[in-house]
């Protein structure tokens, strides 16, 4: 079967298969002669001494470009983001029922002479958008729909691409079987996936991340203060599992909720005339005798 072809008649809505979803948000790189010297590490190119650190530990908050971090020893640390938007990655298992048409989606498949898929495609990326102006050379083609050969063609080559390649584009279907349809960009196209898919959604921002969720940093810090890192590199996890249908939470119905209720009351009142003294008697007062 031909990957870049006619799209298949799926299913138009996306249908359950095997695998699960793994969640990916880009990871987020700075250079030391982008560091900023305010408390973030100084200028290394121009002679500062700003030291690499890479620490482990778990978000606490993040307020614009800043996230506070507490290290596995129990140091709460500032950083601030890197420069490069594809470099901050959220991380986080999903499932197949977080899937939606029209998804921005990305996987590598190796394309034999004619243009087919030589194997089933063993992973899918979804993940969002990102400002093109943000991104430099070949990282656009993460981004925009179109299908990406790993290695420039040859010159006066007009065939369809060949080799490794990136496949970028918009979710149609994914059917029972295991075939998957995309549009990159003008281009339809559909491929197999493997019994074992593994998807992962990727998305350069923090819309997802929680306090708690565990982060990996590599930066550079001004020494003696490790405390205030720019970083070089973010990766953000969770155990959170996306598209995951939560326990149903006890509800009682109204009737029974009002009828629980009353019973309660009846019980107080009760409990409250056994603990109360007779009327009148209490007081010395005679039972009036009755009409």
């Amino acid at each position: 079967m031909s990957l870049l072809e006619s799209p298949l008649s799926f299913s138009p809505a996306v249908q359950r298969f095997v695998g699960g979803l793994l969640i990916c948000f880009g990871l987020l790189v700075v250079s030391p002669a982008n560091a900023t010297a305010q408390g973030f590490g100084n200028n290394a190119a121009a002679g500062g001494a700003n030291e690499v650190t890479s620490f482990r530990g778990k978000l606490v908050s993040s307020r614009g470009m800043i996230l506070t971090i507490e290290r596995e020893d129990g140091t709460e640390v500032m950083v601030q983001t890197p420069d490069s938007v594809s470099q901050l990655t959220f991380i986080a298992k999903a499932l197949p029922a977080y899937l939606r048409p029209g998804m921005l989606v990305r996987f590598k498949t190796n394309l034999g002479p004619a243009g087919t898929p030589l194997e089933p495609v063993s992973k899918l990326e979804l993940f969002a958008p990102v400002n093109a102006k943000l991104l430099k050379g070949r990282e656009r083609e993460n981004f925009q729909p179109g299908v990406y050969p790993s290695n420039p063609p040859q010159r006066g080559n007009a065939g369809p691409p060949t080799g490794p390649v990136t496949v970028v584009g918009n979710l149609m279907a994914l059917n029972p079987q295991g075939g998957v349809a995309l549009r990159a960009g003008n281009v339809p196209v559909q491929t197999m996936t493997s019994p074992d898919l593994e998807l992962q959604l990727r998305v350069n921002n923090l819309s997802l991340a929680q306090p708690g969720d565990a982060v990996d940093v590599r930066g550079f810090y001004q020494p003696p203060d490790d405390t205030k890192v720019k970083a070089e590199s973010i990766q953000i996890t969770t155990d959170r599992v996306y598209g995951e249908t939560p326990p149903p939470t006890e509800r009682r119905s109204r009737r029974s909720k009002r009828g629980e209720r009353d019973k309660d009351n009846a019980a107080e009142t009760e409990n409250a005339d056994e603990a109360k003294p007779e009327e009148g008697r209490s007081l010395g007062i005679p039972d009036a005798d009755p009409e």
